[in-house]
């Protein structure tokens, strides 16, 4: 089922529980929805809940327990998934039995899981949403990638958030798999805003990622001050902002007006930052998490578009 082919139904949509740029790039894919009259069922966790009710205060949501990832700041994030392997296999069989009931009880058409392996049902159709249909991995890792693509071989389409030339991703969202898959283009949050809001003034920080390695960014980040003026900086809530920076406070939407009026952004390279600077067409200057392949990678192939600003360590 391809993503122009749903219209009028009732669509149950989950993200993953990886740091939250799940959360913002299904805000806008949300809003794709709703402009082809579909009605929208939220599974998430109660932090994720909150973020989407800032922009649809009206979705109908039930609590849903995310994976239990364990993050140790180690720059390891291939030990850190082995060490949490366990619990994470209990919680995809438990998310089985826990989406055929979510479809039941609130009647659903279209199950949508942004990058949740065991968010599918035998009862409708499942879609499968990523950017990443080749991880990037070893090759002594080839096993990974197996188990991956029979995972999502479990779904009956895949929503590619990249175009079919593979701009954003690069390799990761190239198939050659026999699978159906569709190409979304950049799916941004920013959709939901109008052309006359999005300013082109000033430099931004943008905190993202799984706190420990948020904190890591920040405390290591080197920015020269513009005359008497601090950089902005927008974070989570959890990660202390040193006294360097000035912090934007407030909710997403609070937050989205710094970004909507920002030249030029500093952040990590992770995908969903990538596509919504893809769509405000800022100037941006991306760093890796130091160790997490997928963000080396992304930044390796958009370093031509990073600007002079210095670089986190």
């Amino acid at each position: 089922m391809k993503f122009k082919a749903v219209h009028n139904k009732r669509v149950l949509i989950s993200p993953l529980n990886w740091g939250m740029g799940h959360v913002s790039r299904c805000i806008g894919l949300i809003h794709r929805l709703h402009n082809q009259g579909n009605t929208v069922v939220v599974a998430a966790d109660e932090t994720q809940i909150t973020i989407f009710k800032t922009y649809f205060p009206d979705v109908e949501t039930v609590i849903h327990q995310g994976y239990p990832f364990s993050f140790s700041g180690s720059k390891s994030f291939g030990l850190d998934l082995i060490r949490s392997s366990k619990g994470l296999k209990s919680r995809l069989n438990r998310e089985l039995e826990q989406t055929e009931h979510l479809v039941d009880k609130y009647n659903i058409d279209v199950v949508v899981s942004d990058h949740r392996y065991g968010f599918r049902s035998q009862k409708v159709k499942s879609i499968f949403v990523t950017h990443q249909l080749n991880l990037p991995i070893k090759w002594y890792e080839v096993c990974v990638q197996l188990i991956h693509k029979a995972q999502i071989k479990k779904f009956d389409q895949v929503w590619v958030m990249d175009y079919p030339d593979h701009r954003l991703a690069g390799h990761l969202s190239k198939t050659n798999a026999n699978y159906p898959v569709d190409y979304l283009g950049a799916v941004s949050r920013f959709e939901i805003y109008g052309s006359s809001e999005i300013k082109k003034k000033g430099g931004l920080v943008i905190v993202s990622g799984p706190y420990v390695y948020a904190q890591q960014f920040i405390d290591g980040l080197d920015v020269k001050v513009s005359g008497n003026s601090l950089m902005k900086v927008v974070a989570p809530k959890e990660v202390n902002v040193p006294l360097r920076f000035e912090r934007i406070e407030g909710d997403w939407r609070n937050l989205d007006k710094e970004i909507l009026k920002a030249k030029s952004v500093i952040s990590r390279s992770g995908y969903s930052t990538i596509m919504d600077l893809q769509f405000l067409k800022c100037n941006a200057t991306l760093s890796a998490t130091p160790g997490q392949r997928e963000q080396e990678y992304l930044e390796m192939l958009h370093e031509s578009s990073n600007s002079s600003a210095s670089k986190p360590s």
